[in-house]
């Protein structure tokens, strides 16, 4: 969204608080809103993307929530300082290799493997799947530049996954695939944990002596019907989550 005038053609399609959201995230990554700066005001904002104040508030509370301004009641919106580290916020919904190419690097996904086997009992209870449905397996590795950020282990029932995309499926953002299926996850539900990288089995050797940061997560569709099973593990210090809590 560089105009109002894509914000208008967009309408139809994300809602416009997350338009206006997702434009400012995109200026304040790039550095066009430096550490500490005070963004436009309300008004200006208002007047630039052509949205109500209501629009503007609903997306100033969406970047507060990402970590990447703080409110200040009859002051302002200010940029907090980011740091090196790459950075979502805990609530967000978004494919992990657009959050690293948002920061500015290069984004890299290795597929593991890909297998079409026989349900576990532990993922068909999580994707609400009898015992003996086959579901497609899917072991990523993603990298920001050269560095190993996160490893990625998802369960999709096999029948919402023609064996046409094997070929493809694993080599970029599982989301891609899903949304051009027609398959986009809106929600998830999600349990985190902390774990060592020696404590559970996974395709890379390399971040064995790290402390790794679990979501163990179920996506679903609008219509509320799980589409995938992911355990991701971020390796703790290359992506940060962050949370504001208020009271």
């Amino acid at each position: 969204m560089a105009s109002a005038a894509t914000t208008a053609t967009n309408a139809g399609r994300t809602p416009l608080a997350r338009q206006v959201a997702e434009d400012l995230r995109r200026r304040i990554v790039s550095g066009e809103f430096g550490r500490g700066a005070r963004l436009p005001s309300e008004a200006e904002l208002c007047e630039h993307y052509r949205v109500s104040r209501v629009t503007v508030r609903t997306a100033a509370k969406s970047l507060e929530s990402q970590g990447l301004v703080d409110i200040r009641h009859g002051s302002g919106m200010y940029v907090v300082d980011l740091g090196g580290h790459i950075r979502s916020g805990l609530q967000e919904l978004r494919s992990i290799t657009e959050t690293i190419e948002e920061w500015g690097i290069d984004a890299h996904v290795r597929r593991v493997s890909l297998t079409r086997r026989e349900v576990a009992p532990e993922e068909a209870a999580k994707l609400d799947l009898t015992i003996g449905t086959e579901v497609v397996i899917v072991h990523r590795e993603i990298l920001a530049g050269d560095e190993l950020v996160a490893i990625s282990i998802d369960a999709m029932p096999a029948e919402l996954i023609p064996s046409s995309e094997d070929t493809t499926l694993g080599h970029d953002s599982v989301f891609s695939v899903l949304d051009r299926l027609g398959l986009s996850p809106t929600r998830a539900l999600a349990e985190i944990h902390a774990v060592r990288g020696s404590e559970v089995v996974l395709p890379s050797t390399d971040i064995a002596e790290h402390l790794l940061v679990l979501l163990d997560q179920v996506h679903y569709d609008r219509n509320g019907q799980p589409i995938a099973y992911s355990k991701t593990y971020f390796v703790e210090g290359r992506f940060q989550f962050v949370i504001v809590r208020t009271r």
